[in-house]
């Protein structure tokens, strides 16, 4: 029996729906620790001279496995889209896709129109056009992009890095992990103003002031939820 759009769509949305269960998973844990902070020694920017000296941070606690969810929600945002490739080759040519489909994701228009091919092979050119549409690069699309990017620096790279100064901990190790980074894929944690309340209070504390560039973690994936949602339902004719 032949599947119909609305068949295809809730086999491509139990992915969004899986990164919709960690999200709301990740801001629940996001939320207990909204409020805990804890004194270390390390370094710290002197204001008026720049020289880094040693000497009491207050810094907010975050759990590991919060950044861990956070790196599956995109996951799945990817393998959804992935999903929907394979749903457009079979509509397409009525055949089991090959190993090198996927939904074509580039770091630019030249790599995008080298590469797509391959990834395409089977949809219907209807399908084809329809992914040249929504501009799935960088610089054409950010939140395709974003999705792509963020799902190698997890799965290939490295964890997600909130901000500049976070304490994490787990109940697999002892003490906290304080995870530095001069370049923070995030700004932070919770939306703008949760945040420079956060960080207002942190700043009177140690007498310093910091800050970073990008969105903030559960606002952006969030974003990116409701965006690959939207996505996947405006493909659905093509999916007849």
């Amino acid at each position: 029996m032949a599947l119909t759009a609305d068949d295809r769509i809730v086999l491509i949305r139990v992915k969004v729906k899986r990164a919709e269960k960690h999200l709301h998973d990740l801001a629940a844990d996001l939320l207990a620790a909204r409020n805990v902070r804890t004194t270390v020694v390390g370094p710290k920017l002197d204001a008026h001279t720049g020289q880094a000296t040693r000497g009491f941070v207050i810094l907010p606690r975050l759990p590991f496995d919060a950044i861990a969810t956070a790196g599956d929600i995109v996951h799945n945002l990817r393998s959804a889209l992935d999903h929907l490739a394979y749903q457009l080759v079979i509509v397409g040519s009525g055949k089991e896709p090959s190993r090198r489909v996927e939904f074509p994701i580039a770091k630019d228009f030249a790599t995008y129109a080298a590469e797509k091919v391959r990834k395409v092979e089977g949809m219907r050119p209807l399908a084809i056009q329809a992914i040249d549409n929504v501009k799935p690069y960088k610089g054409g699309n950010e939140p395709l992009w974003r999705i792509h990017e963020l799902d190698n620096i997890d799965k290939h790279r490295t964890l997600f890095s909130v901000a500049h100064d976070y304490l994490f901990f787990g109940d697999w190790f002892d003490g906290d992990y304080w995870f530095k980074t001069d370049t923070p894929h995030f700004a932070g944690v919770f939306d703008q103003q949760m945040e420079n309340d956060v960080q207002l209070e942190i700043d009177k504390a140690v007498g310093e002031t910091k800050g970073a560039s990008g969105n903030s973690l559960l606002p952006s994936l969030h974003q990116l939820v409701d965006f690959t949602d939207e996505l996947i339902t405006y493909f659905k004719p093509l999916l007849e």
